[in-house]
């Protein structure tokens, strides 16, 4: 309908001008009413035309009022509006077109009608109650809360409760809850009693801005009122005291309920569930089912989530048929739009939590509408957890289809699923795309990717993100700290850590297991005790898993005293932390104790895995304790364990390090699936027990099989060094070279020690020459090899080199030192050093120690103190050292000794002829043959066999051996013509050796001279025979030469101008122009 201009009314008809009146209707009034009005035409839409009393269609004002009411009854506001400005208009008309305003929620409309209650001068006063209430509560309907409070604040005095009610209920609805509360305080200053929907309003205003302490202060005063029966009022304080974290108050107000509606039981359920009292929720919805109360889909939302927090599938099963049942699950308006979207989400995640992504599924895809991206995150993180990355990607390719945009939650679940499948090249595409949205720059992302460039062995690129990133938090320090400890940039790792510590940023068990590893491999141990420190002051080394890396750092770093004692403190232990005890005590060389530590597992009734068993063979293997290694093998038998390859392994080493060779080669022929590793332990054990022909055909059969690695290498060069076959040694030192291994520091030391132990000195200097680092076992092998080789001072000055390099040396160096000086008679230098090793390096001497000692000594001739020096060691001499002595006594000829000395060793190993063979040649060589009838006859009665001695040696790419007494050799008349030619120019020449006497051949563990039938003497002659001219003899003897085949290799050097290098039990002899490098030490 057209609204004539407002120049037409009438000057008694016009309404008066808003309250204040202005002094004039000048323009500014006009604006001033637009203000009121926001639309052009407000004034001139609710004001009558000029010529209304000229109008015969106006009707009069008791029909006006009529009209109104009619016009407001069938909701024709634009035309009540247009007669609420004409004559005779009553409250009751004004009333109705703010209640149809509030109705119709038309703001534009409201505010016409309150400038016309204005014009009619009712606000002139003040606003009247009625008129200001229906103002009010128009405003707050159309959700104008400020011209709601302005009209409010225009009544001279507001006493009807729901006018304040309905404003808090606005400032609530608005956000503004401080207001509210205030409004209260208001009220209650101007004595207005609230009623129970006042009180509730309050309530969620002091719960929504978490004020306990308003709360309690508002519930003793309704309770002073009589309010605390009412069931609103009930149910607003437990959601106080719920939103305050406060669920015990809460539930003591549900309890103290005389009655309880749905709305009660949702709100206790809510709070149970808000508060993690999941258990609770699940409880009071079976209470609440039996009381026969009708559970609705708000139940239902805070019942599904504690359900799977607990895993409660059945429950949360039968929730989901009675929704099923009862239609809430589907949207009202149809079945065909499926599962309603909020109800549906729950179910999703509790069946993606309780693991029946099955069920979400097929929840899923009934859902009416997918549009929020909480629940593709769930499904998609749920498919993510499980393994199944490809399900995770096809199901983010459909949203992306259905046009849905990803958040960060989504990349990070999208980014681990490409890291999972380890596809550098789609994790490529996915940073892409992530920029491409603008996701580049947020925290969750480029933590993801942090985490896959880590995974996938792009660290650079991992460090540009992290570098990249405009805000750091703990998530992405810890990514990029375990991405470089995973990818072995530990002193990156390291270096990461302390500018996160500098920089002031929160530490959590997550960084300290990231960085702990890294300093384990470092063997930084300062770093490691302010780690552990900072663990202990923030309580963090409570965690089982960050004191399991702990007692990995400490093994690491060699302190076994700390492992155990943060192992003994540690409340709860698991099998990982009893593995990390065991191998710090096999690292630390306790090995003895890890068969208690083994009892005691079994006894706090935790079953060793897998990696237990194998740290514990390791241990076994260390300490050659076969029958412990027995009874970890048949535990293994037992529990199926004995095909897993890494306990198979472990028990050919254990097998092997003892000395079963057989039961170790028999489960490596068990095995269907050999690895590189069953190979090279098997190998290594051939070698470590002197069986070099069958490491060497396995090691043949292995490369029908598999390529040998450097660590094959390193375990048969030992094999080529044990028979000094230094043709088969520079075929190994050729195919390392090829394949690239003589970076490797084991394959470079073992090549050193297999020219050393062949006799090619000078090669073994060369290879160490040219090493690019040398470590401490480089040094210690070349200065064992000069001392090998008679080359005392050559080896001091390289120790010392050694040192003054910066290398620290330890107790296997100070043995080497001390082995040179024995052989090489420096009485003095060797008494230095082994004062050096045990007040200047603190290293407690061992056995080997005390061995060498006493061969120096007895090597110069100092019997007696040597005899006085094994008498005062702190620890059990073993009969090698006592064997040293009696060797030295028969060199200087000190028969008295020589016996004191051999009944210690008869008490240490009775059964061992090469002693009683020992004696006899001491006894033979003083001529005292009555003793010697006597020893004959004794050992005769115990039926002791004779050990033959053996020598080889190698021509023509074949070894030839020659055993004690027996000559079969297809060159038997050869190489005894040569031998007699020998002994007759030596007898000519007057080299006659005494003869020695002997009841039986020695072993290689004997220090003494015994019948080896000239084993050497043949070698050394068929090497004669057969090489050519220029070419060094290098012979190898199982046992400690005899004095007449020494001598007889100095003769045949001389008279044949060839250079011998003969290598017994003891050290190398190089013999040429008849004189010795042992220069009579050995």
């Amino acid at each position: 309908m057209a609204t004539p201009p407002a120049a037409s009314i009438s000057s008694h008809l016009r309404a008066p001008p808003p309250w204040p009146p202005p002094k004039s209707t000048s323009q500014r009034a006009r604006v001033r009413c637009g203000v009121l009005a926001p639309s052009g035409q407000a004034l001139e839409a609710a004001a009558p035309p000029r010529d209304a009393e000229k109008s015969p269609n106006w009707p009069p004002s008791s029909d006006v009022n009529l009209q109104i009411q009619r016009l407001c009854r069938s909701g024709d506001l634009a035309e009540a509006l247009r007669l609420l400005g004409s004559d005779g208009v009553d409250d009751r008309s004004y009333g109705a077109v703010l209640q149809l305003c509030s109705e119709m929620r038309s703001l534009e409309g409201g505010k016409r009608a309150h400038f016309l209650v204005r014009a009619s001068g009712l606000g002139v006063d003040g606003m009247d109650s009625v008129l200001g209430q229906k103002l009010v509560l128009m405003y707050l309907k159309c959700g104008d809360l400020g011209s709601a409070r302005r009209v409010f604040d225009e009544m001279p005095q507001v006493s009807d409760v729901r006018v304040w009610t309905a404003l808090m209920s606005g400032y609530a609805k608005a956000g503004d809850l401080r207001e509210g509360v205030l409004l209260f305080r208001k009220m209650h200053c101007c004595g207005v009693r609230p009623d129970a929907y006042t009180i509730s309003c309050v309530l969620k205003c002091i719960a929504g801005l978490g004020s306990i302490a308003d709360g309690e202060v508002v519930h003793g005063y309704l309770e002073k009122l009589g309010f605390g029966s009412q069931c609103a009022v009930g149910n607003a304080l437990m959601a106080l005291y719920s939103r305050c974290g406060c669920n015990e108050d809460a539930l003591r107000v549900f309890e103290g309920m005389p009655q309880r509606d749905a709305i009660s039981w949702n709100s206790v359920i809510s709070g149970c569930f808000s508060n993690g009292w999941h258990g609770r929720a699940v409880e009071h919805l079976s209470e609440m089912w039996f009381e026969g109360l009708e559970i609705d889909s708000v139940t239902m939302l805070s019942v599904l989530p504690a359900c799977a927090e607990l895993g409660y599938e059945l429950v949360g099963r039968v929730i989901h048929g009675y929704s099923v049942k009862t239609g809430l699950l589907w949207e009202l308006e149809s079945l065909e739009r499926g599962v309603d979207e909020n109800l549906g989400s729950k179910l999703v995640f509790m069946y993606v939590k309780c693991g029946e992504l099955g069920y979400a599924r097929k929840v899923f895809d009934a859902m009416s509408s997918k549009s929020s991206i909480h629940v593709w995150n769930l499904l998609m993180g749920g498919y993510a957890k499980v393994g199944e990355f490809q399900e995770s990607l096809f199901l983010f390719e459909k949203m992306h289809d259905s046009g849905i945009a990803p958040d960060e939650h989504t990349v990070s679940c999208l980014v681990k699923c490409v890291t999972s499948l380890y596809s550098a090249r789609d994790g490529l595409v996915v940073h892409g795309y992530l920029l491409k949205l603008g996701f580049g720059a947020q925290c969750a992302v480029c933590n993801a990717m942090i985490s896959f460039y880590a995974k996938s062995n792009m660290t650079e690129d991992a460090l540009l993100v992290f570098d990249g990133m405009p805000h750091r938090d703990v998530i992405s320090w810890n990514s990029i700290i375990s991405g470089c400890t995973f990818n072995g940039l530990h002193s990156k790792a390291i270096e990461l850590f302390v500018r996160m510590w500098l920089q002031g940023q929160e530490l959590d068990s997550a960084t300290l297991l990231s960085v702990l590893p890294a300093c384990a491999q470092l063997r930084h141990w300062f770093l490691g005790i302010v780690v552990h420190g900072y663990s202990v002051k923030t309580g963090l080394i409570g965690e089982t898993s960050l004191a399991n890396v702990l007692l990995d750092m400490y093994s690491n770093c060699s302190d076994w005293r700390s492992t155990n004692k943060i192992f003994r403190n540690m409340d709860q232990k698991n099998v990982v932390s009893w593995t990390a005890i065991i191998t710090s005590y096999t690292r630390a060389g306790l090995f003895d104790k890890v068969a208690g530590l083994l009892q005691e597992m079994a006894l706090e009734g935790i079953r060793p895995d897998t990696f237990a068993i194998t740290s514990a063979l390791h241990a076994f293997a260390g300490n050659e304790s076969l029958k412990e290694g027995k009874s970890v093998h048949a535990y293994a038998i037992r529990n199926g364990m004995e095909k897993v390859l890494p306990v198979v392994n472990a028990l050919m080493e254990m097998y092997a390090k003892c000395g079963n060779m057989e039961e170790a080669r028999l489960i490596f022929d068990g095995v269907m699936s050999k690895d590189v590793i069953s190979w090279n332990t098997l190998i290594g054990g051939y070698s470590r027990n002197n069986l070099a022909n069958e490491a060497f055909s396995l090691f043949t059969e292995m490369l029908l099989q598999f390529r040998p690695n450097a660590v094959t290498m390193s375990c048969i060069l030992p094999a080529a060094a044990s028979l000094s076959s230094l043709e088969r040694g520079r075929e190994m030192h050729t195919y390392a070279l090829r394949r690239g291994y003589l970076e490797d520091d084991f394959v470079a030391n073992a090549l050193m020690d297999m020219y050393v132990k062949c006799g090619a000195l000078l090669l073994a200097r060369r290879l160490f020459d040219r090493l690019s680092s040398k470590n401490l076992i480089s040094w210690t092998i070349m200065v064992a090899g000069y001392g090998m080789h008679g080359r005392g001072r050559d080896a001091i000055a390289l120790f010392e080199q050694m040192r003054t390099s910066g290398i620290m040396p330890d107790a296997a160096s100070f043995s080497a030192i001390l082995y040179a000086c024995s052989h090489s008679g420096l009485r003095d230098e060797g008494w230095r050093f082994f004062d050096a090793m045990c007040h200047e390096h603190r290293i407690e001497p061992r056995l080997k120690h005390y061995t060498c000692m006493v061969d120096l000594l007895t090597n110069t001739g100092n019997l007696r103190e040597a005899y006085e020096f094994i008498e005062s060691m702190p620890i059990e001499p073993d009969s090698s050292i006592w064997v040293s002595l009696l060797n030295g006594c028969r060199i200087h000829r000190d028969i008295k000794l020589a016996e004191e000395v051999a009944e210690r060793v008869f008490e240490l190993e009775p059964e061992n002829t090469g002693y009683y063979v020992l004696l006899a040649n001491i006894y033979a060589e003083a001529e005292r043959w009555e003793a010697v009838r006597k020893l004959r006859n004794k050992i005769g009665g115990r039926g002791l066999r004779e050990k033959s001695g053996c020598s080889w040696i190698e021509a023509r790419g074949r070894v030839q051996v020659f055993i004690a007494g027996n000559r079969n050799h297809p060159q038997g008349e050869r190489i005894a013509e040569f031998l007699d030619e020998v002994a007759r120019r030596m007898q000519e020449e007057g080299h006659d050796p005494k003869k020695r006497y002997a009841l039986m051949g020695a072993d290689d563990a004997v220090n003494g001279e015994s019948l080896c039938g000239h084993s050497s003497k043949l070698a050394v002659a068929f090497g004669v025979l057969n090489l050519s001219e220029g070419r060094p003899i290098r012979v190898t003897k199982n046992s400690r030469v005899c004095t007449h085949c020494h001598e007889a290799a100095k003769f045949i050097s001389k008279m044949c101008s060839r250079e011998i290098i003969l290598r017994d039990s003891n050290r190398f002899h190089h013999f040429e122009q008849g004189r010795c490098s042992c220069r009579g030490y050995w």
